[in-house]
C-alpha cells in the first residue's frame, strides 16, 4: 500500500548514546593507559634493582 512507510537504510546503524559507552571512552581508555604505564614503570623500577626479571 502507498500508505505504509518503507524503513530507512541504515536504522540498524543508529548511535549507540548509553552511558556505558560514554564512561568507556572517558574512563576506560585512561585508566588502561595508567595501568600500562604504572606496569612498565615498575618493570623498569625492578631491573634498576637487578632483580634480573626473567623474559
Amino acid at each position: 500500500m502507498a500508505d505504509e512507510q518503507e524503513p530507512k537504510r541504515g536504522d540498524e546503524h543508529d548511535r549507540n548514546d548509553d552511558l556505558a559507552s560514554y564512561l568507556y571512552v572517558l574512563g576506560g581508555i585512561p585508566v588502561l593507559i595508567a595501568f600500562f604505564l604504572i606496569l612498565f614503570l615498575l618493570t623498569g623500577a625492578c631491573d634498576q634493582m637487578n632483580v634480573m626479571i626473567p623474559a
